[in-house]
């Protein structure tokens, strides 16, 4: 094994100390495992016969403090959630960087995800760890049930609550605006940095937009870019999805592709699942945490 690119001093900064971290510590109520089966029964429905959910880290039978939801359990997010004193914190993605969400299979990277001695792993697990917090992904459960969620909550991010197309799947009618100026507030609303892409006609007329949080596969893509003037997505596959709007704009077609980062795009969502669960398990604090936008601004 080669020199770790992390030093011991990076090693301690990135997970801190469990000195500081320490006041998250709950002293009593229930266990993380009650507490999640509480939300998943209030949820309704079954669990999916494959899914990545569960606990990730931490103890599944630690006190539960308070509820923390974020898009994706960054470092960031988990220190504020310290500090929040929420130490059951529900990530709508990996905290470990894979869907499997766990080490690799011994003798390096593969489909588990990132060596069980990679610096990064061992700071974030001791971080969580030391901290006394709890990881559970909550993905595929609350996708099934609360699908629409995702959608509305990026959809009242971006000031359009209340213009769904009734009955659409994801179309809101927007007040009309050049495509630039429809960027432009995007980009305004959710605080991007570097994050954002976008492809079209500049001066184009906008009126019907398609919101898709998450990754946007091509079959949805290739089968619904002629229902809107614009399609406003967390991510694609570039040499797919990105390339087919570049050749529809070269060849006229005046339907426009925006990118807005997954993670970004699934925060809205998960704020509302915040919401959701301090109304249905009244007596935990719950807070969301953005992880925001982790790009520069476009240099």
């Amino acid at each position: 094994m080669g020199t770790p690119f992390l030093s011991r001093r990076d090693f301690a900064l990135i997970a801190g100390t469990a000195a500081s971290a320490a006041g998250v510590r709950a002293q009593a109520g229930s266990g993380a495992t009650s507490v999640v089966d509480r939300i998943l029964r209030e949820l309704g429905g079954e669990a999916p016969a494959s899914t990545a959910d569960g606990f990730k880290a931490g103890d599944p039978n630690g006190a539960v403090s308070g509820i923390a939801t974020t898009a994706m359990a960054t470092v960031e997010v988990l220190r504020q959630a310290v500090k929040a004193k929420t130490n059951l914190v529900l990530t709508y993605e990996p905290v470990f960087f894979s869907r499997a969400d766990r080490p690799a299979t011994p003798g390096g990277r593969g489909p588990g995800g990132l060596d069980r001695e990679d610096p990064v792993y061992r700071a974030k697990k001791k971080f969580i760890e030391d901290s006394g917090l709890i990881v559970y992904r909550f993905h595929d459960r609350w996708q099934a049930r609360r699908q629409n969620d995702m959608v509305t909550g990026l959809a009242g991010a971006l000031g359009w609550k209340g213009h769904q197309v009734n009955g659409s799947d994801g179309l809101f009618d927007i007040p009309v605006a050049t495509a630039e100026q429809v960027v432009t507030g995007i980009r305004t609303r959710l605080k991007l940095n570097g994050g954002l892409r976008a492809i079209g006609d500049r001066t184009a007329r906008i009126r019907r937009v398609l919101l898709h949080p998450g990754s946007m596969t091509t079959a949805t893509m290739w089968t619904r870019y002629t229902e809107a003037d614009l399609i406003v997505a967390g991510e694609v596959r570039e040499w797919e999805n990105t390339h087919f709007a570049a050749d529809l704009f070269t060849a006229g077609e005046k339907h426009g592709l925006v990118t807005i980062g997954r993670v970004v795009s699934e925060d809205p969502g998960m704020r509302l699942c915040s919401t959701w669960i301090q109304s249905v398990l009244r007596e935990f604090p719950a807070r969301h945490f953005d992880a925001g936008d982790a790009y520069w601004r476009a240099v």
